[in-house]
């Protein structure tokens, strides 16, 4: 799982510029299933079967940066791409498209509380950018004990989970797709379009959510690291479906496995736009909780995520 990780997080893909993760996620999947991209961008891996047709998904998009103008001095002005948390992302180190690094910086005179996108410009150290280049956190993953600490946790784990349960689901006799979605840190765009051309039977989606175990954490958030993945019960863009989350249930319960359970009150996911397909669609959320999400230093469990694939596994197989 940490190895996948460490593939993945690196790769510099902001929602709608994904196709340098797409590629490296197709290296490995293309050993377990037939390969396929849609005109959003969406990659989609088959596994036929004559069974139920179940759609695994996650999305492969990160936040990010892009360029919108270039001061004479050089330095690039810029608009987030999703919800970057703009306090955290001042004095970071960034990684542009065309390789050049720079570091988020805000205007003179600016306090944290009251940075806002229009202060914000990343210092290029004098090397070009254009309007529209893209540019992502650099930095690599670390293993802490159980702890992973890296860029892009969200959702780099769960393309990696989806990827473990892809392989252990070879033997299964389900007609599966394993989706990796594009663009839904900007508004869950790529999974609707995917699922109406998979007409799955059955859908679950595997996402971040934010962890609650932090010093004075007003949230009343009850979801640890390393208490196991998380039934996301709700949010603001779906309820799961009950007969989806108790077989996840059943199959963590069948093998010990450690669950959370979670009802968000805030943000969604793709499994929202994924239910509302076509005549609608039976599907849930499972998550990983992570500390600091949305920054450049997200943490996470790694034991959460090799659990969250097995009852991925139990589950369809």
């Amino acid at each position: 799982m940490f190895d996948l990780l460490k593939q993945l997080t690196p790769v510099q893909s902001p929602s709608g510029h994904e196709l340098s993760v797409s590629e490296k996620i197709e290296e490995i999947a293309r050993r377990y299933g037939e390969v396929s991209r849609d005109a959003m961008g969406n990659l989609i891996v088959h596994k036929p079967g004559t069974g139920e047709r179940v759609m695994l998904a996650g999305h492969m998009d990160s936040i990010g940066f892009i360029v919108t103008y270039v001061e004479k001095e050089g330095f690039a002005r810029v608009c987030t791409l999703g919800g970057v948390r703009l306090p955290y992302a001042i004095g970071q180190r960034v990684i542009f498209n065309n390789g050049v690094v720079g570091v988020a910086c805000v205007d003179a005179n600016i306090e944290p509380q009251n940075v806002t996108i229009e202060h914000v410009y990343i210092d290029t150290a004098g090397e070009k950018v254009a309007i529209g280049d893209t540019a992502t956190f650099l930095g690599e993953s670390i293993l802490s004990g159980d702890r992973i600490i890296s860029q892009y946790i969200d959702n780099r784990a769960g393309c990696a989970i989806l990827l473990t349960a892809l392989k252990g689901l070879q033997d299964s006799d389900i007609d599966l797709y394993v989706v990796f979605t594009v663009q839904e840190e900007v508004g869950c765009r790529g999974s609707a379009p995917a699922a109406f051309a998979v007409m799955p039977d059955v859908a679950v989606t595997v996402d971040i959510c934010g962890a609650g175990d932090l010093p004075c954490d007003p949230a009343k958030n009850p979801l640890s690291l390393g208490k196991g993945p998380v039934m996301t019960l709700m949010d603001r863009m779906h309820i799961s479906h009950p007969a989806v989350v108790a077989r996840l249930i059943d199959a963590a319960e069948s093998e010990g496995i450690p669950y959370q359970r979670f009802v968000e009150v805030r943000g969604g996911t793709d499994t929202g736009t994924i239910a509302q397909t076509r005549g609608g669609v039976p599907a849930a959320c499972m998550s990983i909780c992570a500390r600091y999400v949305h920054t450049h230093n997200e943490m996470a469990s790694l034991s959460d995520c090799e659990n969250c694939a097995a009852i991925l596994i139990k589950t369809f197989s």
